[in-house]
């Protein structure tokens, strides 16, 4: 039986497990909704889950695992156009949505691998989406390892702020939680301020935070500028988990100054999250932690290799043995972990300098005045910026002034040019605030440096 499923049962069925909009939902209610939809999957293939987040999303996620049948999380903010290729990629049979479920009229699962219980899509997907085919083991392994390294005390009072269809927040956020026994905060994104996910409205998200009293939480870099931005009171919580990109250890400082315990972390979908994290007990800001128990880490030229059994491969294929991340880093004599940035995106000036860009933009973005920036200059004698201002008012030359004084000469930004936000829709950001760099450098400069 699957771990989480096994702990729903073993824990007190009285104690709070979901609360969503309308719902709360004690673990002996959880199990007897998800029997209720097991009973409905009996002719699904794959299912499709496109649903705001909520009690049913994880009710639904865990019936496919108590009846053996392949989830596919499908994102709220892919086009139609990436959800019809979704359904055709993998398979999917039925789909839930807020208006119940629908066959697809799709059947064929050939290209999942016999051991997937979910295929989550990439955040960096386009038109033709990567599917990546996971095994609730190796899922439930990370929720496992998680608890293990924060103890299962600090799960109190959990807040899924991140899409349920984002991995991270699946995994590590609802399964690691359920797994600890505690109780899972399951808000719709409009409540929390992300009805509009290009201008989201962070008193909204501060204001459940605190009315919940919720003590722990994930982000990405954006949504904790964000947060930062409106100076939220927040005593209650405990713990609060960023990844995603690249964090400058001068936000990480900001964070912690203004009450947010933030610790940083790293991940990828190809080892069902995460890979390493920072806790209470081991912090190194300026690292992305010690990695979790389970995983097995080499540096192979630079580059960061990982060995982990949640990995099956990718849609029609299959994998075995190590995984090649693009990701430059180096683990120190204390076990902490460093990401130096990505393999493809090193910039070498024409002076000789080998620069990972995400280091120079990580200094940037703690910068208030800074809401998004890419930095090019390969090939260049010195490096610039395509920033997007905080606001209209944003001194943006006082803003650079002060991040070229923490870099050396090389590495600092001699030009800048303006320009507007990068956003999903216009397929320069991914869903969790990457920016899509060749793609931004294309359309601004109307060519790919």
């Amino acid at each position: 039986m699957s771990l989480v499923l096994e702990k729903i049962q073993i824990h007190n069925p009285a104690n709070l497990a979901l609360i969503g909009e309308t719902q709360k939902l004690t673990y002996g209610e959880v199990q007897r909704e998800i029997a209720i939809r097991e009973s409905q999957l009996s002719s699904v293939a794959v299912l499709g889950l496109l649903l705001d987040n909520s009690c049913d999303w994880i009710l639904w996620d865990l019936a496919a695992v108590q009846a053996d049948v392949v989830c596919v999380p499908i994102p709220p903010f892919f086009t139609q156009e990436q959800i019809g290729n979704v359904i055709q990629r993998a398979g999917i049979s039925h789909i839930i949505s807020a208006e119940g479920m629908t066959p697809t009229g799709v059947s064929s699962t050939d290209g999942i691998h016999p051991k997937t219980a979910k295929v989550t899509f990439t955040s960096g997907t386009t038109g033709d989406p990567k599917g990546v085919c996971l095994s609730q083991q190796g899922m439930e392994q990370v929720a496992v390892s998680l608890v293990g390294v924060l103890g299962a005390e600090m799960a109190k009072r959990h807040m899924s702020i991140l899409s349920l269809a984002v991995l991270l927040e699946n995994v590590a956020g609802v399964y690691a939680t359920l797994i600890a026994g505690g109780t899972v905060y399951l808000p719709s994104l409009e409540t929390i301020g992300f009805e509009n996910p290009f201008q989201p409205e962070f008193h909204k998200l501060a204001a459940y935070l605190k009315r919940n009293e919720i003590t722990t939480a994930i982000v990405v870099p954006e949504l904790l500028r964000g947060l930062l931005a409106v100076q939220p009171d927040l005593p209650q919580l405990e713990f609060m988990a960023v990844g995603g990109s690249k964090i400058s250890p001068l936000l990480i400082a900001a964070a912690r100054q203004a009450g947010l315990p933030v610790y940083e972390g790293y991940g990828l979908s190809e080892c069902a999250s995460v890979v390493s994290l920072n806790t209470p007990e081991n912090d190194q800001p300026g690292s992305v932690g010690k990695l979790l128990p389970h995983i097995e880490l080499q540096v192979q030229e630079g580059e960061i290799m990982v060995k982990n059994s949640a990995f099956l491969g990718y849609l029609g294929e299959r994998h075995s043995g190590e995984y090649s991340t693009g990701d430059l880093g180096q683990v120190d004599r204390d076990g902490f972990l460093r990401i130096d940035g990505r393999k493809k995106n090193t910039l070498i000036t024409s002076f000789g300098r080998n620069i990972s860009p995400e280091w120079v933009e990580s200094l940037l973005l703690s910068q208030p005045e800074i809401l998004q920036v890419i930095v090019y200059g390969d090939g260049q004698p010195f490096l610039s910026a395509l920033i997007v201002p905080a606001s209209v008012k944003a001194n943006i030359e006082e803003a650079l002034q002060r991040s070229n004084h923490h870099l050396p000469e090389y590495a600092q930004i001699k030009n800048f040019q303006l320009v507007a936000p990068f956003t999903v829709a216009e397929g320069t950001l991914t869903g969790t605030a990457r920016p899509r760099r060749e793609q931004i450098i294309k359309n601004i400069k109307g060519e790919t440096l």
